[in-house]
């Protein structure tokens, strides 16, 4: 197979890979976090504020799960050697959403029952901090797949900062998905949505990223 065909290949695998694989791992997480919210409402108190953040790393971890799972499947075309994938995206996963989730955490734990509710956000504020959660959460996912990867090509290290700037661009996609309830409260709406906007930023953190590893993967897949 000519290199230039073997990359191509790769490459839409790789894209399609994480956009649906974003789509079913976040948008479970997606629907179990609003049926959770409809339930059980806003958490107040030590107990309800770490049950909800311990369910959310859960979930994030069970998103890691399918995407991880996914990655491997296609990275094993090139690297048949590679172990440890998916384990390594799950922990990352867990960790990305531990970080995620402590903020919020802690500022439930401050607040009364009484209290008011946080100001408003604009969306350019929204979207640039989502960017910056993006650039830093995507280096801490990509660290514990990094372990796995630096096994099995040189110049591993690029991983880091391929992720970060992959999900510093797709985190934005996200929010704004997550955001769409602000202009329809028709549920089919909603959803397709929602579900557009992970198929779009899986597709683009996969396209990013995903140009990274044509570069660091050998073109005789036996490292």
């Amino acid at each position: 197979m000519k290199i230039t065909t073997w990359r191509s290949q790769f490459w839409w695998r790789w894209v399609a890979a994480n956009s649906l694989a974003e789509l079913l791992g976040l948008g479970t997480v997606a629907t179990l976090g609003y049926v959770i919210a409809i339930r059980v409402g806003e958490p107040h108190g030590i107990l309800q504020a770490t049950t909800s953040a311990s369910v959310f790393v859960l979930l994030g971890a069970f998103e890691g799960l399918v995407v991880g799972w996914a990655q491997a499947r296609v990275l094993r075309l090139r690297l048949p050697g590679l172990t440890g994938w998916v384990r390594a995206t799950v922990v990352g996963a867990a960790v990305c959403w531990a970080l995620g989730m402590a903020p919020s955490t802690v500022m439930s734990l401050g607040q009364s029952t009484e209290a008011r509710p946080p100001p408003e956000i604009g969306e350019p504020l929204r979207l640039l901090l989502a960017a910056g959660l993006g650039l830093v959460a995507g280096p801490a996912l990509a660290f514990f797949q990094w372990q796995r990867l630096r096994r099995h090509v040189p110049r591993a290290g690029w991983w880091l900062p391929a992720n970060a700037v992959a999900w510093a661009v797709g985190m934005p996609i996200i929010f704004l998905g997550a955001h769409v309830s602000a202009y329809t409260t028709e549920p089919l709406r909603v959803a397709a949505g929602v579900g557009a906007a992970l198929v779009v930023a899986g597709a683009v953190v996969g396209a990013i990223h995903g140009c990274a590893l044509l570069w660091l993967l050998p073109p005789n897949g036996r490292r």
